[in-house]
């Protein structure tokens, strides 16, 4: 690397850095401030009740209970790691989501040029999004970074082993990324050089979906020791699609509907998961054509530039700072995908996170939290576009001047 792009690279994470210790310092520690979003307050508790040998688990309010399953134990483990300690947290987090931008500046090096990797590095080290969640108690920002090394990894035949190993524990963290570790495995190869795609993706897949049952194998035994039944991912999939598919559902998550079922008070986690379970196909059977409808609003929540929640969304400063962020990158993607340096095979596995994404959300709830993980890699394929910069890359993925 040029002793140049090296410097530059340095700043920008500097700069990332600050930016992120500045935002998150700001922000307050005690359980009130925590409770604006009380997913925080969930994991924070889970994760202390870790840290003092009680197990994973976290004290339900709608229902008071204590729920053993409702959240995959990735998080929860990180922040006993951080010894439950939000400053720490946020530290860490800052630290974890600069190395995020790291990755997307190596994968965006590896068929482009210094001054376009610099440019995707920067865009992930200035997205709003991104240094707005590492503030935050919330698995976002360890899933985003988790994916794009895991990328990063399974672009190299010698690493992606250890990058379908990473994604699949990932999984640990955010189980809507379930789906992604065969996906790396299907198109990691045809971007691979002397190798027969078709056979090698065949065997990766087979390969993934392996890792993917002996990374989770501990969870599901862990479930099946505590609550009598092997629950692979967690107990509260079934509330969490009924939220997107129920009567009245508009497309954001809003569980006040609980309020509403007081059956739901004498039922422990697992008969509550298998109602709501059994409500989704009534939902669904009974009005599809209500079903797809839903499924567009979501997918345009998803892909919202701006916040659109009553909570956040009347905020003018974040509507403004969104639109001026988030405009311009899918404007710059959308070129990207249609005239771009990269190879199309780098392209479709650039964009194959967020299609997963998109499609998994439109099934349950939508909201551009959710597709924070393919945002960093939507950077790279903005500044691929032939508009920037000066060279092309040949079909080896090597650079040539234009």
């Amino acid at each position: 690397m040029p002793r140049t792009c090296a410097i530059i690279l340095c700043l920008l994470l500097l700069a990332g850095m600050a930016l992120r210790l500045g935002w998150s310092m700001s922000r307050g520690t005690d359980i009130r401030s925590l409770a604006v979003l009380p997913d925080q307050v969930e994991y924070l508790q889970a994760g202390t009740n870790v840290l003092t040998d009680q197990g994973m688990w976290f004290f339900d309010d709608r229902f008071g209970q204590q729920i053993w399953a409702g959240r995959m134990p990735g998080y929860p483990l990180f922040v006993a790691a951080c010894k439950a300690d939000v400053r720490v947290i946020r530290v860490a987090q800052a630290l974890i989501d600069l190395s995020t931008a790291l990755a997307i500046f190596l994968i965006a090096r590896r068929w482009l040029n210094e001054r376009r990797a610099l440019l995707a590095c920067g865009l992930v080290v200035f997205n709003p999004l991104l240094v707005y969640f590492s503030g935050l108690v919330l698995s976002e920002t360890l899933y985003v970074a988790m994916l794009a090394w895991s990328l990063y990894l399974v672009l190299r035949q010698r690493t992606v082993i250890v990058g379908l190993l990473l994604c699949a524990a990932a999984i640990h963290v955010r189980p809507s990324g379930i789906a992604m570790p065969v996906a790396l495995a299907v198109l990691a190869p045809w971007i691979w050089q002397h190798v027969r795609p078709v056979r090698a993706a065949l065997l990766l897949m087979i390969i993934a979906v392996g890792i993917t049952l002996v990374v989770l194998a501990p969870w599901a035994m862990r479930n099946r020791a505590i609550l009598g039944r092997t629950i692979w991912l967690t107990t509260n999939g079934g509330i969490t699609l009924y939220d997107g598919v129920r009567p009245g559902a508009t497309g954001a998550s809003d569980q006040r509907f609980v309020k509403a079922m007081p059956e739901l008070q004498s039922m422990n986690e697992l008969q509550r998961d298998d109602l709501f379970q059994r409500l989704n196909w009534q939902a669904i059977h009974a009005d599809p054509l209500r079903i797809m409808n839903l499924a567009a609003v979501k997918t345009a929540r998803t892909w919202s530039p701006v916040p659109l929640s009553e909570q956040f969304g009347s905020n003018r400063l974040y509507v403004l700072v969104g639109l001026g962020y988030g405009v311009p990158l899918f404007a710059l993607a959308l070129w990207g995908l249609i005239r771009s340096e990269l190879p199309w095979r780098v392209r479709l596995l650039l964009i194959a996170p967020a299609i997963l994404i998109t499609l998994m959300h439109a099934l349950s709830v939508g909201s551009l939290r959710y597709r924070l993980p393919a945002d960093p890699l939507l950077a790279v394929i903005a500044v691929s576009a032939r508009s920037i910069g000066g060279s092309r890359v040949t079909a080896s993925g090597r650079l040539s001047r234009a």
